[in-house]
């Protein structure tokens, strides 16, 4: 009880089970629906699918269940978000990024600096979304979808309602390049223009296209099964290099958005996102191999589970009607940068690799 409240004084222990059974439940239901053959399941992923539960769970469960469930619903999303976000650096190791080489390690650069400002300006100037959101917006396309607006959310404090929203274009618009990519592999004139005069390796210069530039890493292990494995391993590892981007992102926005709080009614600053840091030396731990591989597999699966539990909660709270009224103006945005993402991508794979 004294370390619970230590934690946050607005959890209750005794009152956190039935929260976390909940999201417990819906997580695993996810994490055993995207092993059945089902069609279109198996393209939007467990985290994407525990999200969706919840949100089914959270329209048809009582006011009773929602009550009993709060504080669990909310350990859920605070506490295990972050253990999700940290566990998952554990994925990455200095050799796989070593073996992608510099080259797609400034793709990745490019290609998150420029769709982070593109969704902050055309967001905020054109669409006229407010600030949090079109940033929101930006990180899922821009870094490692879902798991970067989950990690994004708290750290700009924006809306819950506008959580959910930004996941839907990443589903979306990750989807479309999930089918896209593959297809374009196909094509000849796509092959002659990535092996053009004879100094590119199109093979694995397709491979940093597809990591640089699908929203998430599912996403990218789908596309990655049906190149060749040079290609494929170069899809996965430019992918991760991207995910590493999250740090200093998060880093840079919790300064900006805390700069902007400080200077309106907010009372406090935003505090640096340690999860984030923490989730930095996990590559170190597992490039110098000190866990056994039958518990770092443990791990990626209780990483996984963090992860979905989260979603399952944000899920759960998140109500069809605000989704509706958040209009067009989200996807229209998500289309933007999934375009930007294709053409920009493409340019800075051919010119750079």
């Amino acid at each position: 009880m004294q370390l619970q409240s230590r934690l946050n004084p607005a959890f209750n222990t005794h009152r956190l089970l039935p929260g976390l059974l909940l999201t417990l439940g819906l997580s695993l239901s996810a994490l055993l629906l995207v092993q059945l053959p089902l069609p279109g399941i198996s393209t939007i992923g467990p985290l994407t699918l525990a999200m969706l539960l919840g949100i089914v769970a959270g329209h048809l469960g009582s006011d009773r269940v929602e009550t009993l469930s709060t504080e669990g619903l909310q350990f859920s999303r605070h506490y295990l978000l972050r253990a999700g976000i940290i566990l998952y650096g554990l994925r990455i190791s200095f050799d796989d990024l070593q073996s992608a080489g510099f080259n797609a390690l400034l793709i990745d650069l490019v290609i998150v600096v420029g769709i982070l400002a593109t969704a902050a300006w055309v967001g905020i100037r054109w669409l006229k979304l407010d600030a949090r959101t079109a940033v929101l917006i930006g990180a899922g396309s821009a870094i490692c979808g879902a798991a970067a607006v989950l990690a994004s959310a708290p750290t700009i404090r924006v809306r819950q309602q506008a959580v959910p929203v930004a996941i839907a274009t990443v589903v979306l618009f990750g989807s479309a390049a999930m089918l896209l990519y593959p297809w374009l592999f196909a094509q000849e004139w796509v092959q002659a223009l990535f092996n053009h005069n004879g100094f590119h390796n199109g093979e694995i210069a397709f491979g940093r296209l597809v990591g640089a530039t699908t929203h998430e890493v599912a996403q990218v292990t789908a596309v990655a099964a049906t190149l060749p494995a040079d290609a494929a391993h170069t899809a996965v590892v430019t992918k991760l290099m991207r995910v590493m981007l999250l740090v200093p992102v998060l880093l840079v926005l919790s300064q900006l958005f805390g700069r902007d709080d400080a200077a309106s009614d907010e009372p406090s600053k935003l505090p640096i996102p340690w999860f984030a840091l923490v989730f930095m030396l996990l590559p170190l731990v597992n490039s110098l191999e000190l866990l056994p591989p039958q518990v770092l597999d443990l791990l990626h699966q209780l990483d996984q589970l963090c992860l979905a539990m989260a979603m399952a909660a944000l899920g759960f709270a998140t109500r069809i009607s605000a989704i509706r009224a958040a209009g067009w103006k989200p996807m229209a945005l998500g289309a933007l940068l999934f375009i930007l993402l294709l053409l920009g991508g493409t340019a800075m794979t051919l010119l750079l690799s």
